[in-house]
């Protein structure tokens, strides 16, 4: 028995202890524990309210941003980038708990309460296309996975049944070479009146020498009724929160987990991986926010965190046998760090299009994810919204303007409402970041409210990603010609861009330990009995939304643990 378990109890001694609770974690806890194991997710967030609760108060916010719903009982104990001293402004919340340095910023933030950042999410699950896997390899830029398309194709099925994704076989197989060996789970969610006329005016319009093609965009939202979840209601407030549970978060399998007897102790902060003599992780300690320590013990560790926290924590547990921290003989702990760029072009159509009936997006275009250029710049994805103008703060600011600059009201004030939001249309792109071992997460000096040194982060995007800008507003000029749209503006400096909130790198996979963290099955290095699972491990960012990748590669390392366990016995006299 290592000697770090020597003052653990038998009711904090585990077969597997994993920390974070977000969708990786989640996933990862219900497989084990419904295979009977023994089974700890230790979460520094809460559950807080229940979602009628938390609806009610998002409806009830003047500032409809991300974290409103979501706001922590105590947010003194539990300090993170949606936790705001001012409620009203989720940026000054961000830059308080980050430490940025240059110029630049890093303008991704994530939600600490159980179920992760998928509370909040859009809930879009395309998959990885074969070359995002091997971009060294195609195109001489950026690195290669250790893994391809076809080894993680069976367990996306699997991801999609899991999570509940709706989509068109017809449309997604072979789509730049992906192929599909099952169905999804569900059919497609309806496209929105706005899809339909894009669809029909691009089919008619070549753009580039290309007709370009309307997709129904995956989704982890219930088109039917469908494990327990009612099917969608088209409430349009997806982001930030499902009212009715029809779109997928993490808490499900963090319940379907509790289930099966694992246990959840949540407001619990992670604060150090203890490593033994033979280089094993163990012993976990944390605080919960009432300031009590705690400590458990677990066969196998399994870090589950986002890619801003996870780095924080292996760099937090320095010693004299790790004296770069846990994980980090390589020194990539904390490097790589990655997100998708985007830019968005508002405009106005010349006939309604009637957003807002339904979830924000359910389209996209695909054809620009993939080719040629990328020896050169950025892919792109492109959607096409259903939410109008609501990024920049319509329809609040519009009934605002109408009424203080134009002094409009009554039944004027309600026929021009609804002649300008009905024609309101956006187009966005999310462009593609190689990896830096430059951007990266670092301790910062200062503390946080708990005590805990913030994330220091370094970001700045160079030519490769900035020349991905350019060609996408082209093109979605073009687009919005096709459809009679007209911008309200175009901003081309590339350095004004938003974050996708896809936070990635930092504990990134390989074949080489000396140039990576994990393996592929997400195994560090290291440490044989420490997984890291989550968007952490991602070498490259391609252009598809990370989750449905990430609980892929959650489900795929289940597995490998399963296989695994057998190695690390029970301490002596443990209870089971």
């Amino acid at each position: 028995m290592p000697a770090s378990n020597g003052k653990i109890s038998a009711k904090d001694t585990f077969d597997v202890v994993i920390i974070g609770a977000g969708v990786a974690g989640a996933l990862v806890a219900c497989v084990l524990a419904q295979k009977s194991l023994r089974v700890l997710l230790l979460e520094a967030g809460e559950t807080g309210g229940n979602r009628e609760d938390l609806v009610l108060r998002y409806a009830a916010a003047t500032f409809k941003g991300l974290g409103v719903a979501y706001a922590a009982s105590d947010p003194s104990k539990i300090p993170g980038p949606e936790q705001p001293a001012d409620p009203k402004d989720i940026k000054q919340a961000r830059d308080l708990y980050y430490d940025q340095q240059g110029t630049e910023k890093y303008l991704s933030t994530y939600e600490r309460r159980v179920g992760g950042s998928t509370w909040h999410w859009l809930g879009h699950t395309p998959r990885n296309l074969p070359n995002d896997f091997r971009l060294k390899t195609e195109y001489n830029v950026g690195v290669d996975w250790p893994l391809g398309y076809a080894d993680l194709e069976p367990w996306y099925c699997k991801a999609e049944t899991e999570l509940g994704v709706a989509g068109d076989d017809a449309e997604w197989q072979g789509v730049h070479g992906a192929f599909r060996s099952a169905p999804f789970p569900m059919p497609k969610i309806w496209p929105s009146w706005s899809d339909l006329q894009f669809s029909r005016a691009l089919k008619a319009t070549p753009i580039d020498g290309l007709i370009l093609e309307v997709l129904s965009t995956p989704s982890a939202r219930n088109s039917q009724a469908y494990d327990g979840r009612p099917p969608c209601a088209g409430n349009a407030s997806c982001v930030p929160i499902c009212p009715i549970g029809a779109k997928y978060d993490a808490s499900v399998h963090v319940k379907k987990a509790v289930a099966n007897n694992a246990e959840l102790r949540e407001r619990s902060v992670v604060s150090k991986l203890e490593v033994d003599s033979d280089q094993t992780i163990h012993l976990v300690r944390y605080r919960k926010w009432d300031g009590t320590p705690g400590s458990a013990w677990g066969r196998i560790v399994v870090l589950a965190a986002n890619a801003i926290e996870s780095p924080k924590l292996l760099l937090l547990s320095k010693g004299d046998a790790v004296p770069n921290g846990v994980a980090n003989s390589s020194d990539q702990v904390g490097r790589n760090l990655m997100d998708h760029l985007q830019k968005a072009v508002l405009a106005t159509s010349s006939k309604p299009v009637f957003p807002f009936r339904g979830p924000p997006s359910t389209s996209g275009i695909e054809v620009f994810r993939d080719g040629r250029f990328r020896e050169r710049r950025g892919a792109f994805r492109m959607s096409v919204g259903n939410d109008g103008w609501s990024r920049a703060g319509s329809p609040f600011t519009d009934v605002a303007n109408l009424v203080e600059n134009q002094g409009l009201f009554g039944q004027e004030l309600r026929e021009r409402l609804f002649h300008d939001v009905s024609r309101q249309v956006r187009v966005s792109c999310s462009v593609e970041v190689l990896p830096n071992p430059d951007n990266r997460v670092q301790l910062s000096p200062l503390l946080d409210a708990s005590g805990v040194p913030r994330p220091q982060i370094h970001f700045a995007t160079d030519d490769y990603t900035r020349s991905g800008f350019g060609p996408a507003l082209d093109v979605m000029s073009a687009i919005l010609r096709a459809i009679d749209a007209v911008p309200t503006s175009i901003d081309r400096n590339p350095l004004n861009y938003t974050g996708a909130g896809h936070i990635m790198g930092t504990c990134r996979m390989g074949f080489d330990r000396t140039l990576s963290v994990v393996d592929a099955d997400c195994r560090a290095h290291d440490h044989r009995n420490l997984y890291i699972v989550g968007s952490s491990t991602f070498p490259t960012c391609g252009t598809a939304n990370p989750t449905i990748t990430i609980a892929a590669l959650a489900l795929r390392a289940a597995n490998n643990i399963l296989a695994t366990l057998p190695q690390f016995p029970m301490p002596a006299g443990s209870a089971k």
